[in-house]
């Protein structure tokens, strides 16, 4: 064989191995880390019921069903866990172990656990990062988080384009306060039918006494 043929020959297997090499990397970086977990209908009920514990006070009861079920990887419980290490005795109270239960949960898929991203960076129990806090938003708005579609729409300081954007997602999702919001914005074509008893439930409860945006819903 002439020593150009070898050359080519040398050139070609090394082409060859090289693209082999780049798939086998590419197959490893789109593989899956673990096997999904896939919760059954008994395991769900179970969550439930801890859910409601968790409801009742009984912080407890709670631990006691949805700690062997987070740490089985079932996301709901995953999120409840991370809730229950703050402002109850049934876990030390660390916003970043509770925060790293609330990623362990919204990288699982659930929604709340994503809008409990938000609230991590923004200074509790991850560093103060208002750009990661309004990606995390814009996760749990994006799948259906309405305190998380208002939140961002106040991020538009002027009221302008965005928040209307993000509150008439918000009145979709049957959000009261989002309706009379936009009333009180200048945007009455948008939320024509607001009536005067959501008006005086979003002023007392929600505005008045700093409650939570789902209370006149």
């Amino acid at each position: 064989m002439g020593i150009v043929k070898r050359h080519i020959l040398i050139y070609l297997v090394f082409m060859i191995v090289k693209l082999i090499l780049t798939l086998c990397v590419v197959m490893l970086l789109n593989a899956p880390d673990a096997v999904a977990f896939e919760a059954t209908p008994e395991q769900d009920q179970l969550v439930e019921q801890g859910v409601a514990f968790y409801d009742d006070e009984e912080f407890a009861k709670a631990k006691a069903i949805l700690f062997p079920l987070a740490k089985a990887g079932h996301a709901k419980a995953m999120n409840y866990i991370g809730l229950l290490h703050y402002g109850t005795s049934v876990f030390p109270n660390n916003p970043k172990i509770e925060c790293d239960w609330y990623e362990r949960a919204a990288n699982a898929g659930y929604p709340n656990a994503m809008y409990n991203m938000s609230i991590c960076f923004d200074g509790n129990g991850r560093p103060n990062d208002p750009e990661i806090d309004k990606q995390w938003l814009q996760k749990a708005a994006n799948h259906g988080v309405v305190d998380a579609m208002i939140n961002l729409a106040w991020l538009d300081k002027d009221a302008g384009e965005e928040y209307r954007v993000w509150m008439n997602k918000a009145v979709k999702h049957g959000s009261v306060y989002a309706k009379v919001s936009l009333k009180l914005q200048g945007y009455e074509q948008d939320v024509p039918n607001v009536h005067i008893q959501d008006t005086l439930c979003v002023y007392i409860r929600i505005l008045l006494f700093d409650g939570g945006f789902h209370l006149c819903d």
